[in-house]
């Protein structure tokens, strides 16, 4: 008999283990620290007016080349919005459509007609291009 409680005892603690691990890992990956435009690493580079000519040549293909990765985008400033503190950088094509950049903060010495770099996130195309979370690199 007192082997069988023993069995027991280590079947127990085999899943309190298991259990507790699995705890641990989740708490990890729900507070990892998300991967911002700032600090990730620039997954393409490419001109304001190549990137709308992508998506509105072939949106399903443009979207899964562009969408969620991290792009370094080079045009000219068209407009600075700013509505309730967020700040947007709109990007020339050289088209009817636009790169509307959602900047992370507050656009510092940036001027209209000034050909200039911005990296972010793609979200999308909506009319636009959309890349959320940019930064001035």
């Amino acid at each position: 008999m007192p082997g069988v409680i023993a069995n027991k005892w280590v079947a127990v603690g085999i899943i309190a283990t298991i259990i507790i691990s699995g705890i641990v890992y989740g708490y990890y990956w729900y507070n990892k620290p998300r991967d911002t435009a700032a600090t990730g690493k620039t997954d393409l580079r490419v001109e304001a007016g190549t990137i709308l000519h992508d998506f509105e040549a072939d949106e399903s293909a443009a979207t899964k080349k562009y969408l969620g990765k991290i792009i370094e985008v080079k045009g000219r400033v068209q407009a600075i919005d700013s509505v309730s503190g967020n700040f947007s950088v709109l990007l020339a094509t050289g088209s009817a459509g636009l790169i509307n950049c959602a900047m992370a903060g507050p656009v510092v010495a940036v001027q209209l007609k000034e050909e200039i770099k911005i990296k972010g996130r793609c979200a999308g195309y909506m009319m636009d291009v959309i890349l959320v979370d940019c930064v001035i690199p």
